[in-house]
């Protein structure tokens, strides 16, 4: 386990003016998207459900400063264009694929949060030979049936009645002792998943609410680091180890005193972790 960083914990990132903002047509819709960082291999930054792009602001300096960086909105997130749904974890790796295209990007480290994580998976195993590298953080390779049934219960209702009226949000996306330290970062993630358009949030909520492809992971050749909080009330740590004992080429790096939102959390730590991973595998690979 790594010990817990509180380095530059309690900051939630907000839209970094050295970035290059770009939009483009692909995969049938419109996704907004932008890069930062002169050299190195890229490396794609993929937010979760009811966040955008911005989730990962308090990461691209550090990754920026050694890799060419893309973040990107899903496509109903953020300023991404919101077409009807159904949505499902395949069409969100379809989104990547072409954006890469029309960014002339053959190849990338893909890093994945919550959802995120989930559309990273799909990434690698529908285009394993564009995944260079892959990061998973508070993910899981399964969704029960109660977890399922969940997930289309508060699809269904935001979809009816929107997000509802104002109330104190709820902190299980963070650890217990982040979110009392930190209520005003809580409040604002969940200001965030309040400003996404519902229908949007329901067709992405029923897609990251239904996928099994647990059978599937030892067919992903990706060299994978997988980042779990111990405190992850959301995705519990069990994800992670199931992920761990099925991929072929990972190391499950578990995080004490972290909850669901480990980025926004221990952002120094999330940020050191990637780093000395993707520096490993680009020494083997100049090796």
């Amino acid at each position: 386990m790594l010990p817990p960083s509180a380095s530059g914990a309690g900051t939630i990132g907000t839209r970094d003016r050295r970035t290059a903002i770009l939009d483009v047509a692909a995969n049938g819709t419109q996704l907004h998207h932008d890069l930062a960082g002169a050299n190195g291999s890229l490396v794609v930054l993929t937010h979760g459900l009811g966040q955008n792009l911005e989730f990962f602001t308090p990461h691209l300096e550090a990754l920026a400063a050694h890799h060419r960086v893309l973040r990107w909105d899903l496509r109903g997130a953020g300023r991404s264009a919101k077409p009807p749904g159904p949505y499902d974890p395949g069409l969100f790796a379809r989104d990547l694929a072409a954006l890469l295209d029309a960014l002339g990007e053959p190849a990338a480290h893909v890093v994945g949060h919550s959802g995120g994580g989930v559309v990273a998976q799909r990434f690698a195993l529908d285009f394993p030979d564009r995944t260079r590298g892959l990061v998973l953080a508070s993910t899981s390779s399964e969704v029960g049936v109660k977890a399922t049934a969940a997930w289309n219960r508060l699809a269904d209702t935001v979809e009816r009645s929107g997000f509802g009226p104002e109330r104190d949000p709820d902190p299980r996306g963070f650890g217990p002792a982040f979110a009392a330290a930190h209520p005003e970062v809580v409040r604002e993630l969940a200001r965030r998943t309040r400003a996404n358009d519902p229908a949007a949030y329901a067709a992405t909520a029923r897609a990251f609410g239904s996928y099994n492809w647990t059978g599937e992971l030892p067919n992903l050749r990706a060299p994978t680091l997988i980042l779990q909080g111990l405190a992850d009330q959301m995705t519990p740590p069990g994800g992670s180890v199931i992920l761990s004992r099925r991929l072929p080429r990972c190391r499950l790096v578990m995080v004490p005193d972290a909850g669901h939102n480990l980025p926004i959390e221990m952002p120094a730590l999330f940020s050191s972790a990637i780093l000395a991973f993707l520096g490993g595998l680009e020494l083997v690979h100049l090796n």
